[in-house]
């Protein structure tokens, strides 16, 4: 936000030409000073605000921060009173979202006519100048005072106004705009008996704005929920100077001095003068929150001593007012963002200046023993950094949109989520059942930055609904996910490697199992499994960690990666259930080197797709004997295209050569091996090639 120091000066007289003093206050008070454009008296700065003041988008906001950390007096800006009587508008208000309003109608005089010249040159620096005086006169008062003022054309206002939630089937014409947008059901509006004339705190409908032809306004003046407007902002997909002070907390005790403001304005340079008096169908009549303040307890937070006067002095400076003995009323432009009693040790903090108070080492300890998770995030996490992989964050929610990605049938288990009754914000309005579909979209998020060559992982939970929990609602299920896009190596004097693929991260899981000493297999991935649908049918695999089910490992489905507008990038994707994982302190002890070498002998199996290669090499490694050092796929070969899944595989046996066996021996055992595996996965399809 672009702010003059001379407008800054209209509320702080004592204000100081000194650039240093003034940016040094600023700082000081958590305000990030962006730029500084020296020009004499239209010498301006550029603010960069907290997240939760909406107080401080105003010239008075600021203002009284650096009369605070100045110790300046501030001044008021005039403003005319509000007269409210039954004679006013006809207006209504029946939403709960809404928490102080007025109306008051106006007849135009001059449309054109100049407001004071300093007000004109606060508007322009802002960019709110608009040229119209009823439009300037309301912008003003939100840029002077933080309370927002709508106005309407009068005029093209049918009947009476009533504050409300849109409803089913409602659409919205934005200014500038001829066709209209859905807005979404129980957004707060203010409406005439025929259509929204605004949504409320954000902004003006094109239906009832007013123009340089307008005679007569209604100027509003209001207070609503913040958490609605945040909302009503967001499924618009606009961002106005009203919206982004309601949406953190508009003053509700500041309603009139808004009004009042716009109507002073006018009234001085005779651009409209009021016709009747003002509507006020909703007051504000809640109390104002009181927090008690413990001198010892902020002396010793703050590492300075501080007495009761000394702790009301600062207070008052932010517009903190002692109602008895260490008891603070917030002021009502502060009861979004100050709830409790730390809080109110931050302000003294800052009155204090954050550099000021003084340096104290952090205790230290040698720390506890890692436990058994903790251990075993770190061993995969260690394991995935060494592959290049960075680590991300995904929230534990989403909405479900972010599944469409995924687009699960009904009845589909990733279709069934735990729903969040209240949620604040429709984006987080489900608790997450997969990761998948946020590993996907973070693909997709990273390619629109041009950022090709992406490896990420994270550990999370996901919440799959079941009702025989011990919670009676879902079981939480703790993962790490990964997913890598892209080529395997960049900058090879050879030219551009080959991309990640399957047997890319396959490869990962297996070193990360032998980081943790335990067994990796595969198998081919049940059509059963949740993801089963959404990962490619011929490059993915269930991972079993000591024959348990512990994680997947697969290429994203053809069909996701369209949903997810991913062009021809082919990411894969890994996921290990932390609940099967583990990490085992006694490593399995590697054999012995030999100095006798091994007599190698070959089987080839032809097999369908059902039957994993795993699948018989275990039954090879438990049906041959103790001098039988090994069984390994040596190769696979796809004899026929047309059925990707039929394959030959050629498994390698290592036998002892001591003692020295007769080559009968050797044929005898293979002829058991063939019988044994044929006996076993015959039925499938599985025999000798010859």
């Amino acid at each position: 936000m672009k702010l003059t120091v001379a407008g800054l000066r209209t509320f702080l007289p004592g204000l100081s030409d000194d650039a240093t003093v003034f940016r040094n206050a600023l700082d000081e008070s958590g305000l990030e000073v962006k730029n500084i454009e020296a020009d004499g008296p239209r010498t301006s700065v550029t603010l960069e605000f907290l997240a939760n003041r909406g107080d401080h988008r105003s010239y008075s906001g600021i203002a009284r921060e650096l009369a605070a950390r100045l110790g300046l007096p501030l001044s008021d800006v005039a403003v005319d009173p509000l007269v409210v009587g039954p004679d006013g508008p006809s207006a209504t208000v029946s939403t709960a979202h809404c928490l102080a309003y007025t109306l008051t109608p106006l007849e135009v005089l001059d449309a054109n006519a100049a407001l004071p010249a300093d007000t004109v040159e606060r508007l322009t620096t802002s960019g709110l100048h608009r040229g119209l005086a009823v439009v300037d006169a309301a912008e003003a008062a939100g840029l002077e005072l933080g309370q927002p003022v709508q106005v309407y054309d009068a005029a093209k206002v049918l009947g009476a106004v009533e504050v409300r939630t849109s409803r089913a089937g409602e659409t919205f014409t934005m200014p500038g705009e001829e066709t209209a947008r859905p807005l979404p059901e129980g957004t707060p509006v203010v409406a005439d008996e025929e259509k929204i004339l605004s949504v409320a705190s954000v902004i003006g409908s094109e239906l009832a704005g007013v123009t340089a032809e307008t005679r007569r306004v209604l100027l509003e003046s209001a207070a609503f929920d913040p958490v609605a407007v945040r909302l009503a902002a967001t499924a618009l997909g606009v961002s106005t100077p009203a919206s982004q002070r309601f949406e953190r907390g508009a003053d509700p005790t500041a309603v009139h001095t808004g009004a009042g403001r716009a109507l002073h304005l006018l009234g001085e340079s005779k651009a409209a003068v009021r016709t009747s008096s003002t509507s006020e169908p909703q007051r504000w009549n809640d109390t104002l929150p009181v927090l008690s303040v413990d001198p010892a307890r902020a002396s010793a937070l703050l590492g300075i001593a501080l007495d009761s006067a000394d702790i009301a002095e600062r207070l008052a400076a932010y517009g903190f007012r002692a109602v008895d003995a260490d008891r603070f009323e917030v002021p009502g432009a502060r009861i979004w963002d100050v709830r409790e009693t730390e809080d109110l040790y931050e302000e003294l903090a800052r009155h204090i200046g954050f550099d000021a108070l003084p340096a104290a080492p952090l205790p230290a300890s040698t720390g506890a023993v890692l436990t058994p998770r903790e251990t075993l995030v770190r061993t995969v996490g260690d394991t995935l950094v060494g592959f290049g992989f960075m680590e991300t964050f995904t929230d534990g929610f989403y909405s479900k949109e972010t599944l469409k990605v995924l687009s699960p049938a009904d009845g589909h288990p990733l279709a069934a989520h735990v729903g969040i009754a209240n949620a604040e914000d429709r984006r987080y309005s489900v608790l997450k059942n997969n990761c998948l579909a946020q590993a996907v979209a973070a693909v997709g998020a990273n390619l629109r930055f041009k950022q090709e060559r992406i490896r990420l992982f994270e550990v999370t939970q996901v919440f799959q609904p079941d009702v025989s929990a011990a919670n009676g609602l879902c079981r939480e299920r703790p993962v790490l996910w990964a997913i890598a896009s892209g080529r395997r190596e960049e900058g090879l004097w050879s030219g551009a490697s080959a991309p990640v693929d399957y047997f890319f991260l396959r490869g990962v899981a297996e070193e990360a199992a032998l980081r943790c000493g335990v067994g990796l297999t595969v198998e081919r991935l049940p059509q059963t499994h949740p993801l089963a649908d959404f990962l490619h049918p011929h490059r993915s695999a269930l991972l079993l960690v000591d024959g348990a089910p512990a994680g997947v490992c697969g290429e994203v489905h053809p069909d996701v990666r369209h949903r997810a507008g991913l062009g021809g990038r082919r990411p894969v994707y890994l996921e290990f259930d932390f609940d099967v994982w583990t990490v085992r302190t006694a490593r399995a002890a590697t054999a012995p080197f030999r100095e006798d070498p091994a007599v190698e002998r070959m089987l080839d199996f032809v097999m369908p797709r059902a039957v994993s290669n795993d699948q018989v090499r275990g039954v090879l490694r438990e049906a041959a004997p103790e001098w039988v050092r090994s069984v390994e796929v040596a190769d696979v070969f796809l004899p026929d295209r047309g059925d990707p899944g039929r394959r030959s595989v050629t498994y390698l046996l290592r036998f002892d050569s001591e003692p020295t066996r007769p080559v009968e021996e050797f044929n005898a055992v293979l002829d058991h091996l063939v019988q044994t595996v044929t006996d076993r996965f015959g039925p499938e399809g599985v025999h000798l090639r010859t």
